[in-house]
């Protein structure tokens, strides 16, 4: 979770009171979020929502404070400006889209700085997947020329001055010899061309992901204006970045411009804080929260939550603002109305349960099958079940159907995982600073598609994985024996030809004239595909096929 400093002093004069910690410490928990630590006037918060950019600053936490006292909708105006970036087409391969904003009168201190330098990497690194999908740059606006441009150039196209450097580098010097150039380069790796924002006067301002400019993109006490950059593949998680780090600075008294950004024959204007619209019923929040609201009472408590709300019928039509991205349902705005209330105010019911509750035998027989695993010298380890389609078919080289998200916030997570030997190997590229061998194994759901209403079905797997130096298909083998003659499952093994796996060293894994699953010796281009260094030996099996054939015994 979000961690954040805050100043004591700054914070309550965010909010318009003074508190104590111990107050701080209650209030806190309207912003989702808990006081781990007070040291004299500094604090340490832990923000308890990663789907809350907004909240991960002083900023965030003391709006959602201040609104307990001064409920209602903020409003943010956008003033119309000049300001214009162009957006080449040369970027289209690279990093395609950009969002960017300027603010305006701002009084920058030590504790402003701080503040915005946190958010920055807050917002880049949690929601942004660490520059991945979101990438931030804040320049001193008095050192810029508009118009910008954004395009891609050749690694030794131009030469600036980096950050906090004195010497002119190209950017391909950067990627190779500055520490950040070190730590984010991965992001450009393979790449032709990298992305640049340069402006009107030819004065570089960053290399996205990597580092701004030491001409422009340093911002420092006695800066009052800043142009705000936010480049990525996804306009959806760039506009939410951008309308975070602008919010956050109205909290300060910015004052907000619109820019042009310009695709070609297309154009939009950005920042854009028009409020979100949203629909609840005061029945639903009812029925799910288990308290007994009037409307008056759930807009009063929904204002709290800086919404603004009026009644349409059975329903309550809702407007939000526009750096919130995480309202995707009605328990959104239940969980929104639980907090403005008060968990603490909740009455705690005994539940009547008409049924006594108990360990089915199938989770008996998963937790047994682990206990086995565990036995034999396997570690267990446990992967998303989310994950995207390079991850479980073109990295292991076969394809195949996955069960798709209609609307992912992100590529990276994007499908269901279909079988559990990628997330295993994922696990092993990201682990190969530790000491060899590796024995890892993993039970879980993978979701596949079937005819039914819902057109997909849970079934529960089991994974296992050997790397070595030295490892082979009669090393995996003889811990598959050990597993299945402690199940009591009689079996054979049946030669097979499976694309993950390497010509003539894997097995089909037959009982009772069921496959239930496959085992052998990694191929050596999967290997590579997940930059594995040593050999690796796996098997999988369907445990629900397994279950059914003990059941019938």
């Amino acid at each position: 979770m979000p961690k954040i400093d805050v100043s004591q002093k700054d914070l309550c004069n965010l909010i318009g009171r003074k508190l104590s910690a111990e107050q701080l410490g209650d209030e806190v928990l309207f912003a989702k979020a808990e006081l781990d630590e007070a040291n004299g006037d500094a604090l340490k918060i832990d923000v308890k929502d990663t789907n809350r950019p907004d909240l991960w600053s002083a900023e965030g936490v003391a709006r959602e404070i201040r609104a307990k006292y001064k409920p209602g909708m903020l409003k943010y105006d956008v003033r119309k400006s000049s300001f214009v970036v162009n957006v080449e087409k040369s970027v289209e391969a690279v990093r395609p889209y950009t969002a960017c904003a300027v603010v305006k009168g701002l009084k920058i201190n030590d504790t402003v700085m701080s503040q915005l330098l946190q958010l920055q990497e807050k917002v880049a690194g949690t929601f942004g997947r660490n520059r991945r999908e979101v990438a931030i740059g804040v320049y001193d606006l008095s050192r810029i020329k508009f118009p910008i441009t954004y395009k891609a150039i050749s690694p030794e196209g131009i030469k600036f001055i980096p950050l906090d450097y004195k010497d002119k580098m190209t950017p391909k010097e950067i990627l190779e010899k500055h520490p950040k150039g070190k730590e984010f380069g991965h992001l450009l790796a393979g790449k032709s061309m990298y992305p640049i924002f340069i402006d009107f006067e030819g004065e570089v301002l960053s290399v996205p992901p990597i580092i701004n400019s030491d001409h422009s993109g340093k911002v420092t006490e006695k800066t009052t204006d800043i142009f705000i950059e936010c480049s990525g593949f996804d306009k959806k998680f760039l506009y939410t970045a951008l309308n975070v780090l602008v919010a956050a600075m109205h909290e300060r008294g910015g004052i907000i411009y619109g820019v042009k950004v310009v695709y070609g024959k297309n154009s939009s204007i950005t920042p854009d804080l028009t409020p979100k619209k949203f629909r609840v019923s005061v029945d639903y929040i009812n029925k799910v929260s288990g308290l007994d609201l009037n409307v008056k009472d759930v807009i009063k408590l929904l204002e709290k939550s800086l919404y603004g709300a009026t009644i349409k019928g059975k329903n309550i039509e809702l407007s939000y603002p526009a750096y919130r991205q995480d309202l995707m349902h009605e328990r959104d705005v239940v969980e929104d109305v639980l907090i403005a209330y008060g968990f603490n105010k909740i009455e705690s019911v005994i539940p009547k349960l008409i049924t006594k509750g108990g360990v089915s035998k199938e989770q008996y027989f998963v937790q047994n099958v682990s206990d086995i695993m565990i036995g034999t010298g396997f570690q267990e380890i446990l992967s998303y079940t989310l994950t995207n389609v390079e991850n479980i078919f073109q990295k292991m080289e076969t394809k195949g159907e996955a069960v798709e998200l209609e609307k992912p916030m992100s590529a990276n997570w994007s499908v269901f995982r279909a079988w559990l030997l990628p997330g295993i190997l994922e696990f092993l590229s990201k682990n190969k600073h530790v000491e060899y061998p590796h024995s890892v194994f993993e039970v879980g759901n993978t979701i596949l598609r079937d005819n039914s209403s819902t057109r997909a079905k849970d079934v529960t797997k089991l994974a296992a994985a050997v790397s070595a130096t030295t490892v082979n298909y009669e090393t995996i083998s003889s811990y598959l024996d050990a597993l299945l003659k402690n199940l009591g499952i009689e079996y054979i093994l049946r030669k097979n030809t499976h694309p993950s796996f390497a010509e003539g060293r894997s097995a089909e894994i037959v009982s009772g004239g069921k496959q239930l699953g496959i085992i052998g010796e990694i191929h050596p281009a999967v290997l590579n595909n997940w930059t594995l260094e040593k050999p690796v030996v796996a098997f999988e099996i369907d445990l629900e096929e397994v279950f059914e054939l003990l059941r019938k015994k």
